[in-house]
């Protein structure tokens, strides 16, 4: 019995550690600062969004934040300001499940960066 118990008790401390190294990836994998000022970025995140075809569902551009659809699942995306001239960005689920991988993030980010040389050319 004490075989059995101590077992259970293995497997579920194994899962919790998994669980948490998944979500320290996923969360490494949901940011990325960009060279490009916040007010700049978050004006082309929105075009951005919108060129994929995600539905867009709540925008706030005061604190920097958009809310958006893909397919069934919900995504925040934060736009932060780092400095005058550079801003991160950040995506992550709305519901706080980080199981399902980070294709989403990938695909916006790519889109970013295609849009960030013509942000700066637009700049200076």
């Amino acid at each position: 019995m004490k075989k059995i118990i101590l077992s259970a008790l293995l497997l579920i401390a194994l899962n919790m550690i998994n669980t948490e190294v998944s979500a320290a990836t996923y969360l490494d994998d949901s940011s990325k600062n960009f060279g490009v000022s916040a007010d700049n970025m978050y004006l082309t995140s929105l075009s951005v969004l919108n060129s994929l075809n995600y539905e867009i569902i709540e925008i706030q551009s005061k604190s920097g934040y958009i809310l958006f659809r893909t397919g069934a699942k919900d995504y925040i995306m934060t736009v932060t300001a780092l400095s005058p001239v550079t801003s991160n960005i950040k995506i992550l689920p709305a519901n706080s499940v980080y199981s399902t991988g980070t294709a989403v993030q990938k695909t916006i980010f790519e889109q970013l960066e295609l849009n960030k040389l013509n942000i700066l050319k637009k700049q200076g």
